[in-house]
């Protein structure tokens, strides 16, 4: 056996378990080490180094990790600290370029930690390493706690979202169009509806509206796709597009390496949303380093395309009909008659009759795409303080009066509608957003409900099996996908489903979809949401199925995400629920599976 071929083999699997390997071990140079002959022989060079490495990673800690892997401005125990992860952009590819991510830790007062290492995600995928810095309490007391920026998001580099947005002195007489507010080259392309997260500008139920959107994003993706700022290369000259590494997957190899480069025994995780997806997938890939996690608004177990539109149809339609009927029930609702009073506000909507003048005196409309998404982006609150907003919202809209009816609409667009502070549509006379450019802005008046969308579209489209391929007519085949939803789903549900198929159905680069998620070893604690828009019931239904020896806790609310600060309601139910959550992280005691926390009251309607 060559030297060379030893080298390589060494090579590969140090890549394997995480460790810099000097080139043929302990020697100075290859052409210096004695060449290994045998099969048995190498064999026994490789348990060696393997034990080396497990020796080596004994001595690693989060005070002092492995500096090849991780590094930290400052280390100090009680305090939070700065660092950075280096990750090969292919973990099977030791030749791969390496990336550097953000991380930030609080570490534990008392070293080393008593309850371990712990990931707290706060979920997108776009949380970056600062969620750690907002999250505080005493179920957290005792573990090192960190965040990470994942690939592409934030400030780790390349970056999935744009700095490119600007304003443009004047607009043509054809009048402004998405281009000239933007030079990313994944911003949408003219005449391209703003899309966000489970919505889209444009009637869900109009069939030519639906197939000129999703012509226009089979189109957008493949232009994404070849962006030059994606195209990687090593060393060696060898190409990589750095698209097809932003999956989950990825991400929890990142995870496992930062475990080992900090000496930890477990990872502990606790996952907002997305961050469900990343605990249940890092759970289910590496289940014997699993310890305690809690996956709080559980995504889909199931990583498939249909079913998280699905899920996320379901989701809304159950709002809406939780919000009417709590209105209707309540002795003060804004709303004369609340199921009436919303159909009739759709109809208007859809025959442009809501609107807001412009400052060039135009009537600017508000499409039922934008209304859905509103209500959407007000039931995310899980204290209840936006469902009255909602309400007294949808009652303008309906009022006789034409000045509540064009302030509710200009309440609503400048949520959506800007650039750099400024409210395109009154200025510009068009619509353009985050969802077109590409770029993470507060929002010019008021409310912010926009949002960029390309970091969920690449992971959710590497993520997801269900392949409608671009160049294929993969529209038609998501046409008659869409023509079923119509016909199966409320309003709210079909708008939240022509979002999700727009955004990601489409994306031309080929899936790395997780496994199916689930272990027999792991114990998970999942909560879940009766009311939650955004990751719906079901799936921590379907994720309780998938680790059948975890426990489940059902908040019969609203909201994304179990509250933790319940400042307008049921504040004693919440309260007396989170105790369940402590005495697990902290002592590892499952509640009893099933475990209801009440709603005794309903939020408030005014």
């Amino acid at each position: 056996m060559s030297r060379m071929w030893r080298f390589a083999s060494l090579r590969r699997l140090s890549f394997a378990v995480g460790l810099s390997l000097v080139a043929c071990d302990a020697c100075d140079a290859c052409d210096a080490c004695e060449p290994i002959a045998a099969d048995g022989e190498t064999e026994r060079d490789f348990m060696h180094l393997l034990q080396r490495f497990s020796h080596r990673t004994s001595q690693w800690s989060v005070m002092a990790p492995d500096p090849s892997v991780l590094t930290w401005d400052a280390a100090s125990p009680g305090h939070v600290s700065n660092g950075v992860l280096s990750v090969p952009l292919d973990v099977f590819d030791p030749d791969s370029p390496m990336l550097e991510l953000p991380v930030t830790m609080r570490f534990a007062e008392t070293q080393p930690a008593p309850k371990g290492l712990m990931l707290i995600h706060c979920g997108g995928p776009g949380s970056g390493s600062n969620c750690v810095r907002y999250m505080y309490g005493r179920h957290l007391q005792g573990y090192d706690v960190f965040s990470i920026t994942q690939r592409g998001m934030g400030s780790a580099e390349p970056a999935l979202n744009c700095a490119n947005s600007k304003l443009p002195e004047t607009c043509p007489s054809t009048g402004c169009q998405v281009s000239d507010f933007t030079d990313c080259p994944c911003a949408l392309l003219d005449g391209t509806p703003q899309l966000g997260e489970i919505w889209a500008d444009i009637d869900p139920a109009n069939e030519s509206q639906v197939m000129k959107l999703f012509r226009k994003r089979e189109e957008w993706g493949k232009r994404c796709a070849a962006s030059e700022k994606f195209q990687l290369k090593n060393d060696k000259g060898k190409s990589y597009n750095f698209l097809n590494y932003v999956g989950t997957q990825f991400l929890v190899y990142d995870l496992e390496r930062l475990r080992k480069a900090v000496g930890a025994k477990k990872l502990n995780v606790y996952g907002y949303s997305y961050g469900t997806y990343v605990g249940g997938v890092y759970a289910s890939v590496f289940s014997e380093t699993s310890g305690r996690i809690v996956l709080d608004g559980d995504m889909e177990a199931s990583p498939r395309k249909d079913a998280q539109a699905e899920g996320d149809a379901i989701a809304n339609d159950k709002f809406v009909a939780f919000l009417l009927n709590t209105c209707k029930d309540a002795p003060d609702c804004p709303l004369a008659k609340p199921e009436e009073n919303y159909d009739k506000i759709i109809e208007s909507a859809r025959k442009g009759q809501l609107t807001a003048p412009t400052e060039s005196k135009k009537d600017f409309p508000l499409s039922v795409g934008m209304l859905m998404a509103y209500l959407q982006a007000e039931s995310l609150s899980n204290s209840g303080r936006y469902f009255a907003r909602a309400l007294q919202t949808l009652a303008q809209l309906a009022s006789s009066k034409e000045e509540e009816r064009r302030d509710a609409v200009a309440f609503i667009l400048d949520g959506f509608c800007y650039v750099k502070g400024v409210s395109t549509w009154s200025r510009y006379d068009i619509c353009v957003g985050p969802g077109h450019t590409n770029e993470n802005e507060p929002a010019a008046v008021g409310t912010s409900f926009a949002d960029p969308y390309l970091e969920l579209c690449a992971v959710w489209g590497l993520d997801l099996a269900g392949y409608f391929e671009a160049g294929n007519d993969g529209v038609s085949d998501l046409m008659n996908q869409w023509r079923v939803e119509k016909i199966e789903r409320g309003m709210a549900g079909l708008a939240a489903a022509v979002g999700d198929m727009a955004g990601f159905f489409l994306w031309p680069l080929k899936a790395t979809p997780t496994a199916p998620m689930g272990s027999a070893i792991v114990k998970p604690l999942i909560i879940g949401n009766l009311f939650d828009t955004a990751t719906s019931y079901s799936w921590a239904q379907e994720m309780k199925k998938s680790f059948p020896e975890g426990s489940m806790i059902t908040w019969q609310g609203m909201g994304h995400t179990f509250p933790s600060r319940a400042t307008d309601y049921n504040r004693a139910a919440i309260e007396h629920c989170w105790g369940y959550v402590e005495a697990y992280l902290q002592n590892g005691t499952l509640p009893v599976n099933g475990m209801l926390c009440w709603q005794k009251t309903n939020p408030p309607v005014i």
